[in-house]
C-alpha cells in the first residue's frame, strides 16, 4: 500500500525527533519500538499525545487533490448525491455522481477515495496501538494509566470507524448477503506488508471488538464525554458501536450503545439552532465536529463551502454549482407543525450576496439547512461542522428496539426525539414493520444531508433508487437494491497488492 509506506516514512521521522531528546539517546543510535515503548511508560503523554493530535487532525483537516475529494465530509456529502432524497437543481461540479454513471466501477475517480482516506486513519491509529507496552495493565484505571487508556481508546475508535466505513462501502451489507463474502484486507500493525481480504466475519469481529473496549477504557479514564466537542471520546466510541450492532442485526448492543449517548447528550437543539444556524453548532447535541480557526481552514474544501447557500464564494452557495434541494415526495410527507421542514424553501425567493451583491432566487425545496448568514468574514467556508449528533441514537435505538420485537420501548424512543421537533406529534401506536417503516421516515428527515447517511441507510435496508415518481428530479435514475458496493480501486490496491488480483475483484 502506497500511501502506508510514505506515511511511514513521515511518522518515524518525527517520532525520532520527539523522542530523542526525552531518553537522551545519541542521534547516532538506532530508535527502536522498545525505545519507544519505554518513552511511553515515563512519559505518555510527551510520546502519545503529538501522535493522537495528528490522528484526530486527519479526520478534521484534509490532504491532497482537488476541493472535492479532500476530506472525508465532502465524499459523504458526494454519496448523498446517490439516492432518492436529494436533488442536484444546478449543473455543474459533481454531475456525474448524482448521475450515477459507472460510479461503482475500478477505475472510477470516486472509488479509491474512500479505500486512500480510511487507510490512512488505520495506518495512523496502528501507529499508536504498537507504540503503547503490550505488559501495559490497562484493566483498571490509576493515575498512571489514564492518559495511556485515553490515547489507546482514542485509537480503537478510529481503526473501528475506518473499517466501518469500508465495509459499507467495499462489501455488501452484512445482513443482505454480505455476511459470508470476503471483506477488506486487515491491518492490525504498521507492517507494509501487503495482505489479502480476509472475511466479513473477521473485519466485524475486529470492529465491534475495537469500539466495545474504546467505550470501557474511556469509561474507565473518565472521558466518555470530554468538553471539546472536536475530541473523539467515548460518546464517538459509542455512536461508531452502534452503528456497527445495526449493521450486524445485534440489536441488544445498538440499544445499548445507544443509550449511553442518550444518557450523555440529554439535551437537543430547538427550533432556533436546528433551523438558523446552519447546522454548525458545536453544542448540545453534537458528538463530534469540526471547530474552524484560521489555522484549520478548509478553504473551498470544506463542508459549509458546498452546502451554504449564503455563502460568497462556496460551490454551494454564490457558485451556485452544488444546490441542493429535498425530493418533493419527502417534502410532502413532513408535517407541517413540524419545524424541520422549515430547512427547506416553501416558496421561492430572492437573495442577494452581500460583498459582490450578486442577485439570485432560491426556489421551492431549496435546501436552507446548512445556511446561515452568520459566517466568518462573509465567507462560504468559515464555519464549524457537525460529524455526529445523539439525534442519530435515539433513531438507531428505536429501529433496534422494533426490529427487536418491543414495539412499546420503540415508540417512546421515537417520541422522544420527534415530540421535540414536532409539538403536535402523537405517539405512535404503528407495531411491527409500519412501525419500522416510521421510524425509518423520520430518520430520513432527521439525517437528510449529513454524513452520507442515506447512502449507509439504503444499503442497509435493502432500498434501491428510483427516482421516475419525483416531480423534481432531474435525473430519474433506477438502481435496483444490491447495486451500492464499490469495486477494489484498481490503481491503488489492485495493482500493487499481489494478494488481491481481479479475481477478488467485487462483481458489478
Amino acid at each position: 500500500m502506497r500511501t502506508s509506506i510514505l506515511i511511514t516514512g513521515i511518522i518515524a521521522g518525527l517520532l525520532f525527533v520527539s523522542c530523542n531528546d526525552l531518553l537522551n539517546i545519541d542521534p547516532a543510535d538506532r530508535m527502536t519500538q522498545a525505545n519507544i515503548q519505554e518513552m511511553v511508560k515515563k512519559n505518555p503523554e510527551a510520546v502519545l499525545a503529538p501522535m493522537v493530535t495528528s490522528l484526530v487532525s486527519q479526520v478534521h483537516n484534509y490532504g491532497t487533490g482537488s476541493v472535492n475529494d479532500r476530506n472525508l465530509s465532502i465524499l459523504h456529502m458526494r454519496l448523498n448525491y446517490m439516492g432518492n432524497d436529494i436533488v442536484k437543481v444546478k449543473t455543474g461540479w459533481l454531475d456525474e455522481d448524482y448521475r450515477m454513471r459507472d460510479w461503482r466501477t475500478q477505475i472510477s475517480p470516486i472509488v479509491p477515495l474512500f479505500w486512500r482516506n480510511y487507510y490512512a486513519y488505520i495506518f495512523y491509529s496502528n501507529q499508536i496501538l504498537v507504540t503503547i507496552p503490550e505488559d501495559m495493565d490497562l484493566t483498571v484505571a490509576t493515575d498512571d494509566n489514564k492518559a495511556i487508556m485515553k490515547y489507546k481508546a482514542t485509537a480503537l475508535t478510529l481503526r473501528a470507524f475506518s473499517y466501518t466505513g469500508l465495509m459499507w462501502l467495499y462489501q455488501d451489507d452484512y445482513l443482505h448477503g454480505g455476511k459470508d463474502k470476503a471483506g477488506v484486507p486487515l491491518y492490525t500493525t504498521t507492517t507494509n506488508v501487503a495482505r489479502g481480504r480476509a472475511s466479513s466475519a473477521e473485519v466485524w469481529d475486529l470492529i465491534k471488538s475495537d469500539a466495545t473496549e474504546a467505550v470501557r477504557l474511556f469509561k474507565a479514564s473518565d472521558n466518555y464525554m470530554t468538553e471539546s466537542r472536536t475530541d473523539i471520546d467515548g460518546s464517538v466510541a459509542s455512536v461508531v458501536l452502534a452503528r456497527a450492532a445495526l449493521t450486524l442485526g445485534d440489536w441488544q448492543t445498538a440499544i445499548s450503545a445507544a443509550s449511553d449517548v442518550i444518557a450523555a447528550y440529554p439535551d437537543l437543539f430547538n427550533e432556533a439552532e436546528y433551523t438558523s444556524t446552519g447546522f454548525s453548532l458545536l453544542d448540545k447535541e453534537t458528538i463530534f465536529g469540526h471547530e474552524y480557526s484560521s489555522n484549520t481552514s478548509k478553504a473551498q474544501s470544506s463542508f459549509p463551502a458546498w452546502m451554504n447557500i449564503y455563502g460568497e464564494g462556496g460551490y454551494g452557495g454564490s457558485q451556485q454549482t452544488s444546490w441542493m434541494a429535498i425530493d418533493q415526495r419527502l417534502y410532502d410527507r413532513i408535517s407541517e407543525t413540524d419545524y424541520r421542514k422549515k430547512n427547506f424553501v416553501d416558496e421561492p425567493f430572492e437573495y442577494i450576496y452581500p460583498v459582490s451583491e450578486q442577485p439570485v432566487t432560491v426556489d421551492k425545496y431549496v435546501q436552507i439547512k446548512f445556511a446561515t448568514t452568520a459566517i466568518r468574514d462573509q465567507t462560504a467556508y468559515n464555519q464549524d461542522e457537525i460529524y455526529m449528533r445523539a439525534s442519530e441514537m435515539y433513531l438507531a435505538k428505536a429501529e433496534a428496539e422494533a426490529r427487536s420485537g418491543n414495539d412499546a420501548a420503540a415508540q417512546n424512543t421515537l417520541y422522544q426525539l420527534v415530540s421535540k421537533r414536532d409539538p403536535e406529534y402523537v405517539k405512535s401506536t404503528q407495531t411491527g414493520d409500519a412501525l419500522f417503516q416510521e421510524i425509518r421516515l423520520h430518520r430520513r428527515i432527521e439525517l437528510w444531508g449529513e454524513a452520507g447517511h442515506e447512502f449507509y441507510d439504503n444499503k442497509r435496508w435493502h432500498i434501491g433508487v428510483d427516482r421516475t415518481g419525483s416531480p423534481n428530479h432531474i435525473e430519474k435514475v433506477q438502481l435496483e437494491a444490491g447495486k451500492f458496493t464499490l469495486q477494489i480501486p484498481l490503481e491503488t490496491e489492485i495493482n500493487y497488492n499481489p494478494n488481491i488480483t481481479e479475481a477478488d475483484q467485487n462483481p458489478l
